[in-house]
């Protein structure tokens, strides 16, 4: 039965039109495949088609030629694909608010794995006991456990599984697909899921297939596991440009983003006023009664400042508060307490909304949010995004088909612009979002996480326009969990890292690390 499941020719699509259409998409079974492509190109849709956990009848499906359904049927009996586990990339979707995240840690098969294996694979996730123990008891909603929590939590399920499989005397294959698993996670949890992944397929080998458009993956393989080579294989999902959703599965030649990583170096602008400060926020911002902190490398507090002609970036772990300083930066946020001067104007208690009107937004400050799909207008054509940033909502259609087809390609026609937004892929909205930002050309630029949901490609793009704009004497902040990108663009001296200097997050629900001790 495995080897039916090797290699299918899949079709989606609806009355209206193609969403995906790929030969031979396939796994090799008894290795950790890591699928890679921009965000939305259906890398998630078609492995839900493959280990048949679609929903039937939600789109019109073929499989090898035959209708969905008989697949469905055959997955569903197949012990490779009942052995496994699907881990979903939105994991508040996955758990029951009804029930505590401990009772639904043991539902059904995972139920029959011992107390002592069940903490040793929730100690690969939380090596501090007592957090574990507390999330156990909690009944889920939005905001608790957080988005971190929720992804580990998931994991943990998967791993569980993968622990049950193992203990099975038989040696039959398991397929277990990670969609996105890093995507509510810093490096350091991220490198903690990744060895967890490999220390249990040495133990007894399965199919492992983790979709992302995480290529920073890459690196941190390369420097800890260079002797599984012949147990990973890496794969890229990739758009045919001669037929409209058309994809093609092809082998990602990982040695070409270590030789891309090398090749990048910070820049510095040549202009008079280069390095002229212009954005001062100053330590020791107080929201939702915390503290935060602006730590330099060695640890010792310091102001957060921006300068002419610099990219600047701000590390933490997730949910310690990165994006809350960029939006109190913006104005888009009221601190208890902050000491902010933007272009030598201190930023007043009182009347900030018109201060940030008058001076500062669109006009001497830009901000590109993380989330393309809660930044863009969904039922906005592509051409009104950057109409509504106009006055007279006026814009030169050659302007803006030169920038597209900078960031799109030269092939894309001009029926682009009378594209719905919500008809993007998530790679196309982030490239889109960025766009939307670049456009404004306003002497500072916040970028929170942009190359998020991006292939190699369009990541290159994007580091080559953010140090363009640095040439041009721009100021940068860059907020993103790309930690070996942006430590080759930026120098030492422009990280920032930030602190909550005491107790706990509302958001991630669990103390915050010092990070005295980075280097």
């Amino acid at each position: 039965m495995a080897d039916s499941f090797s290699s299918l020719n899949i079709n989606i699509h609806t009355d209206q039109r193609c969403l995906a259409r790929v030969e031979s998409f396939g796994f090799e079974t008894g290795k950790i495949t890591f699928l890679l492509g921009e965000s939305g190109i259906g890398k998630s849709l078609l492995s839900k088609v493959y280990m048949g956990i679609m929903p039937p009848r939600r789109l019109i499906i073929d499989v090898n030629g035959k209708p969905y359904d008989h697949h469905f049927a055959q997955a569903r009996r197949a012990p490779r694909l009942r052995d496994g586990f699907f881990v979903f990339q939105e994991p508040s979707s996955h758990f029951n608010p009804m029930r505590t995240i401990g009772q639904q840690l043991n539902e059904g098969q995972l139920g029959r794995l011992g107390p002592e294996a069940g903490n040793t694979v929730l100690q690969a996730f939380w090596p501090d006991k007592s957090v574990a123990e507390n999330l156990l008891k909690v009944y889920p909603k939005p905001y608790r456990p957080s988005g971190g929590e929720k992804q580990r939590l998931l994991l943990a399920m998967a791993f569980k599984k993968i622990a049950l499989y193992q203990k099975k005397k038989n040696t039959g294959d398991a397929l277990f697909i990670f969609d996105e698993p890093s995507g509510s996670l810093d490096n350091a949890a991220r490198n903690r899921f990744l060895d967890e992944l490999i220390t249990r397929y040495r133990q007894k080998p399965f199919t492992a297939v983790v979709i992302t458009h995480d290529y920073t993956i890459v690196s941190h393989l390369s420097r800890h596991y260079a002797g599984l080579a012949g147990e990973v294989a890496w794969m890229e999902l990739l758009r045919d440009t001669k037929e409209e959703g058309r994809l093609l599965l092809k082998p990602f030649p990982h040695h070409s983003f270590e030789a891309w990583l090398a090749s990048l170096a910070p820049v510095r602008s040549q202009l008079d006023h280069s390095g002229h400060e212009i954005l001062r926020l100053k330590s020791g911002v107080s929201i939702w009664e915390r503290r935060f902190a602006f730590l330099d490398a060695r640890g010792r507090e310091v102001d957060f400042t921006l300068n002419r002609g610099e990219a600047t970036y701000i590390k933490a772990p997730s949910g310690v508060g990165k994006t809350t300083m960029a939006k109190i930066i913006m104005g888009l946020l009221t601190a208890e307490q902050a000491g902010l001067t933007i272009l030598n104007r201190p930023v007043p208690e009182t009347g900030k909304r018109a201060f940030y009107a008058r001076y500062i937004w669109g006009k001497q400050a830009t901000m590109v949010f993380q989330h393309a799909d809660e930044a863009l207008n969904g039922e906005l054509t592509v051409e009104e995004v950057f109409k509504v940033l106009s006055p007279g909502r006026n814009v030169n259609r050659q302007k803006i088909m030169r920038r597209l087809r900078e960031w799109f390609g030269d092939r894309i026609p001009e029926t682009f612009l009378h594209r719905p937004v919500k008809y993007l892929s998530g790679g196309q909205k982030q490239r889109l979002n960025l766009l939307r930002g670049f456009v404004q050309n306003t002497d500072i630029l916040i970028l929170d996480e942009p190359l998020n949901g991006l292939d190699l490609k369009s990541a290159a793009l994007v580091i080559k326009k953010i140090q363009e704009r640095q040439r041009d004497g721009k100021a940068i902040l860059i907020i993103s969990h790309n930690e070996d990108i942006m430590e080759k663009i930026i120098p030492g001296e422009n990280i920032f890292y930030l602190e909550a200097a005491s107790g706990a997050s509302k958001k991630d629900g669990g103390s915050v690390p010092s990070l005295h001790t980075m280097p």
